[in-house]
């Protein structure tokens, strides 16, 4: 799949995640005009209000964290160019999956954390931000959240005062990545009872985590504060709470109807602290994204802003497996999944703009997507360099296929280090 879909392709949001690593990594320098008259040049979908904006300090903005640039920027470092970025998002989105796997076996049977992370990768926006978008920062979350979650369950009965600080970088990693994750550092106050005095430790490590933020907006904007663009104020009243979950326009559950047999899952798994905690980052979430004036997400695939939550819902999906029968919660994995391919296939060849299907249009859509699913397959780098389009390009595609492959293989060991440790 990785080499038949996979796209090393920046463009939209992801201009502006990976305008941070030629700018400070190559040019040294928070002067985005190169980077961004690069992603003009090349003709890539691009927000260009966001790009020419200037700042209060004469500077160019960029309004997007840069967690993502500095967690890719080893690859980039080795190989500059965007294609060592959108590597370094495949690598970190399948980390996330192999935490989430990991995450769920603290909680439930490893057969069935298997199958929690693998349907809430393929079930959801997971899989179309991990292989057709990768520029943007939803692998790069999901990982940062999966990271935080699972050192603080692993830890809850013994962290000590060296513990309490990583947890709070883990926090603070989390809103560097992702603003909006930065609220879940809160689940860590669970454990207020038992650690005392201790939770305060994470005070220093999420600041020191963030200090790159910090320090890049008050040279960008000449304040602390991260900034959002013209318009793009959070608005809580009214509000879209109901629209952004139920709407035929990316809502959540509408696209992505998995999500409620996750929620079922963390009911089912008499764990009141995951519980609490799920219930938490899922209100946090629905809070945000219900006060965005773009509650859809723009050009989109489903609720992808609530993909933060995908170590969640890969738990709860394991904990409903494991109430049923393994052929009944592999089949029900494939369905879902059907459902979601298909509605790959018909956002990129029948919906292919910003707009609300409504109910009709969706589900007639996913009739007709049917007959573009091959298409969906040719979309991967790999496949055209060595198969399918001229320039023949059999280095270039073998380079990527091997590098591809490290990325799948570097998860599979981190997930099998748990597996081993018992």
């Amino acid at each position: 799949m990785l080499w038949a879909a996979f796209k090393p392709v920046v463009e939209g949001d992801g201009v502006s995640y990976y305008a941070w690593q030629p700018t400070l990594l190559t040019e040294h320098s928070l002067d985005f005009s190169d980077a961004y008259r690069a992603a003009f040049a090349a003709h890539v979908t691009v927000n260009a209000e966001q790009l020419t904006t200037q700042t209060a300090t004469g500077h160019l903005a960029n309004f997007f964290p840069i967690g993502p640039a500095l967690l890719a920027a080893p690859a980039y470092l080795l190989h500059p160019s965007d294609t060592a970025f959108v590597l370094g998002s495949l690598l970190f989105g399948l980390l996330g999956l192999a935490l989430a796997y990991r995450l769920g076996s603290l909680l439930v049977d490893r057969r069935f954390a298997l199958i929690g992370s693998l349907a809430a990768a393929l079930a959801t926006p997971f899989v179309y931000y991990l292989l057709y978008e990768p520029s943007y920062s939803h692998t790069f979350s999901a990982f940062g959240v999966g990271l935080f979650l699972w050192a603080w369950w692993r830890g809850r009965e013994d962290r000590g005062i060296a513990g309490w600080l990583v947890l709070g970088l883990l926090g603070g990693l989390m809103a560097l990545v992702r603003f909006q994750d930065g609220p879940l550092l809160a689940i860590a106050l669970l454990d207020w009872p038992r650690a005392r005095w201790r939770v305060l430790l994470l005070v220093p490590g999420a600041l020191l985590a963030f200090a790159p933020q910090l320090l890049a907006d008050l040279y960008l904007f000449g304040t602390w504060l991260p900034q959002r663009p013209a318009g793009q104020d959070l608005q809580p009243l009214p509000g879209h709470y109901l629209e952004v979950l139920f709407s035929t326009w990316h809502g959540l559950l509408t696209w992505s109807p998995i999500v409620l047999l996750a929620a079922a899952g963390i009911a089912l798994l008499r764990r009141p602290a995951f519980q609490v905690a799920a219930a938490y980052a899922f209100l946090v979430e629905l809070a945000l994204n219900g006060a965005a004036p773009d509650w859809w997400g723009g050009y989109a695939f489903g609720a992808r802003r609530f993909l933060d939550l995908t170590p969640f819902i890969a738990v709860g999906l394991a904990a409903l497996a494991q109430r049923l029968p393994t052929a009944v919660a592999w089949v029900s994995t494939a369905v879902f999944a059907a459902w979601n391919v298909l509605l790959v296939a018909n956002l990129t060849y029948v919906i292919r703009a910003d707009r609300d299907p409504g109910l009709p249009g969706l589900l007639a859509g996913q009739l007709t997507a049917v007959a573009h699913l091959p298409n969906l397959l040719a979309q991967g780098v790999v496949v055209r360099d060595l198969l399918l389009w001229r320039p023949f390009a059999p280095a270039e595609g073998l380079v990527l296929a091997l590098l591809e492959g490290l990325c799948l293989v570097a998860a599979v060991t981190l997930a099998r280090i748990r597996w081993r440790a018992g």
